[in-house]
């Protein structure tokens, strides 16, 4: 055999091997196409909506964070974004800047590395030009693979993403960012939020069929808020990934039928509730409860191998947390969110905002502990007593104060936190019993409400929950079907028994959820520039998932799978033009443009609503409920078009240069 033989052999099985670990990887995370199709649909999509433009203020400090982090330290010395350092968010720790979100910059990174090293070899936006173009063509040529028209799909893809790439580049200008650590946040959002609908797809595929698992995926991606918060890099929407994957795996521990699947897959869902710590402490303990209340509800067996390995699980995922916090403030239990603001003038006000509440009346660190100066020691009034006056304390006294509060300071800082969460909770409780206009306004209709706070525009722009999701109607007959499904249980002399069903361990799970995040959020609701009630918005996933899991909707989404594309397509293409005319020949502004595209999501929330109650009783009309559907899909896409083009589009810049804004 020839030496150039043996060289395309090696190579030959280099290649093989190479694929079959890419194969076996792409197994692991998509499933199968349908799940490329949902994330690479949810990525192009969001992708025609980028803008390089800063949407909201606090964005400024976590670019700068991952500035500060891609050049080696977590500290951040100048702004590279912005003229200061005193932005919202921002923390000051020994005189030092330090930002918050670290799990979201950490993440952020690898892609900042992507982009650096495009960017040394080529112009940047024609990059990610061709990035998009590649995206579309897989796109198109994944979705002709699930209908069986690859070939016909593969060639329209190609057609598709050389026009558009061709556009893209000569319509292109100067990159104008200097740094790409912002650009890298947005595209790590935008993943999420492809990783968002990725995981609805995977668990209604497993548990359905792919159909439903498409639908879910497409809503998540497409037709809901992820399509706004997608490129406005804020923690939300990885917030919304790590509460998915825990009711994922979750999902799979009930299950699984081996002890050895059920105890790994039990131990991985408690892994993303330390990362949601790391990215906002309050939110991981708002999922730690959820999945602990539902975890050892539903569990088949508690045992001690099964109890360490789930115990090991989440002691590993709280190190990045842990580390974090040790490297910046000394204290493992002490995040930035705890510590002062940035600034001189900001001294014994927390940086964190979901604190504001409960630091207002406090002269100290919300934390408890005493502020130190910017040397560093602790501030004394003089009145307390030196350990080098000789006044006769001796060596071993010291090693033992010393010991003590080594090992009872984290204890007791860790209960202190404990107990600011339940405050946090007992003032939902109280604004949900003394103002239950929070939840109306939250929820269902925002309207305009007048904001003191100093980032207020004075401009209707918020929009409620329904009002930005409106296939959520749906939900209003969820309580029905429960008491049905226990009462049918009851009468047919059957344990409801609640380690049985896999299903059920998820629906506590995300009943849980929903309420300690609304604890946890809603005295602080509504509050400005929340645009889509940005503070719940891991509920727009899990509402996804509530709505699918009704019986009467899967029906329409498999019967009459055209009638619901078609009509979301035509509330888009078709409705999108309605609105641009009216909005020109009426000279309606943005906030109006919102507002009235919120009313008529409401209306379609009716719709579905009454249509979801009927089928409760059995009474569905497929057709109806496919065009419902639709429509409210439709209306979720073209509000957050309208966020981005109208509202956000006079000053923004985008990366694809595709429309005249």
């Amino acid at each position: 055999m020839s030496y150039r033989s043996q060289y395309r052999d090696t190579l030959d099985g280099h290649s093989e091997r190479i694929a079959t670990i890419v194969h076996r990887f792409g197994r692991l995370v998509f499933g199968d196409y349908g799940g490329v199709f949902v994330f690479l649909l949810s990525c192009s999509a969001a992708m025609v909506l980028w803008r390089t433009t800063f949407s909201i203020n606090d964005n400024l400090v976590v670019a700068n964070g991952l500035v500060a982090l891609s050049d080696g330290h977590l500290h951040v010395t100048t702004p590279t974004y912005g003229e200061t350092l005193r932005a919202p968010g921002m923390a000051e720790y020994n005189g030092k800047a330090y930002p918050r979100n670290f799990a979201h910059i950490v993440f952020a990174l690898p892609f900042l590395w992507v982009l650096e090293t495009i960017a040394a070899v080529a112009d940047i936006r024609i990059a990610l030009a061709a990035l998009w173009s590649l995206s579309v063509f897989a796109t198109v040529s994944v979705g002709g693979r699930l209908i069986g028209r690859h070939e016909p799909a593969h060639l329209i893809g190609g057609m598709l993403a050389l026009v558009s790439f061709v556009a893209s580049v000569a319509s292109a200008t100067p990159f104008p960012l200097d740094h790409l650590a912002y650009p890298a946040l947005q595209l790590a959002t935008i993943v999420a939020a492809a990783g968002c609908a990725l995981v609805l797809y995977r668990l209604f595929s497993h548990i359905y069929s792919s159909d439903i698992g498409i639908a879910a995926g497409i809503a998540s991606g497409v037709a809901s808020p992820a399509l706004l918060w997608a490129t406005i890099p804020k923690r939300h929407v990885l917030t919304a990934l790590f509460t998915l994957l825990t009711l994922f795996f979750l999902y799979r521990s009930r299950e699984a039928d081996r002890i050895s699947m059920y105890r790994r897959y039990r131990a991985i869902a408690y892994v993303p509730v330390g990362l949601t710590a790391w990215l906002n402490a309050s939110e991981g303990l708002v999922l730690l409860g959820a999945l602990a209340i539902t975890d050892f509800t539903t569990a088949r067996e508690n045992g001690v191998r099964t109890l360490a390995t789930v115990a090991m699980g989440f002691f590993v995922s709280l190190l990045p947390f842990f580390l974090t916090n040790y490297l910046i403030a000394g204290d493992p239990f002490t995040p930035p969110r705890m510590l002062d603001r940035y600034g001189a003038d900001a001294v014994n006000t927390p940086v964190s905002e979901d604190l504001t509440a409960a630091s207002d009346s406090s002269g100290t660190g919300a934390d408890g502990t005493i502020t130190s100066d910017s040397s560093g020691t602790s501030t004394s009034d003089g009145s307390g007593t030196s350990t080098s006056d000789g006044s006769g304390t001796s060596t071993v006294d010291t090693i033992l104060e010393g010991i003590v509060s080594g090992t009872a300071g984290p204890l007791l800082g860790t209960v202190d936190r404990a107990l600011l969460f339940t405050e946090f909770l007992s003032h939902g409780l109280e604004a949900v019993q003394q103002e239950p206009g929070r939840l109306y306004h939250t929820f269902v209709r925002s309207g305009y409400l007048g904001f003191s706070s100093p980032g207020a525009t004075g401009l209707a722009i918020n929009v409620a929950f329904l009002e930005a999701l409106p296939i959520a109607g749906a939900l209003i007959a969820a309580p029905i079907v429960a008491v049905r499904t226990v009462f049918d249980k009851l009468i047919g002399n059957t344990s409801p028994s609640l380690r049985s069903s896999p299903l059920f361990a998820a629906d506590i799970f995300v009943a849980i959820y929903t309420i300690l995040i609304t604890l946890l959020y809603i005295y602080r609701l509504p509050i400005h520039a929340a645009l889509t009630v940005r503070y719940v918005y891991p509920l727009f996933p899990l509402a996804i998932y509530a709505v699918a899991r009704l019986s009467w909707v899967r029906t329409a989404v498999t019967e009459r799978p055209l009638w619901l594309g078609l009509t979301y397509a035509g509330s888009v293409l078709i409705g999108g033009q309605l609105v641009l005319i009216t909005v020109v020949t009426k000279g309606y502004t943005a906030d109006e443009t919102i507002q009235g595209i919120a009313l008529l999501s409401l209306a379609v929330t009716a719709g579905i609503g009454l249509w979801s109650f009927a089928g409760a009783f059995d009474r569905t009309n497929t057709s109806i409920g496919a065009i419902l559907l639709g429509l409210g899909g439709g209306l979720a896409t073209l509000l957050t078009c309208v966020f981005t083009f109208s509202f956000f589009g006079p000053t923004a810049k985008f990366v694809l240069s595709l429309l005249p804004v």
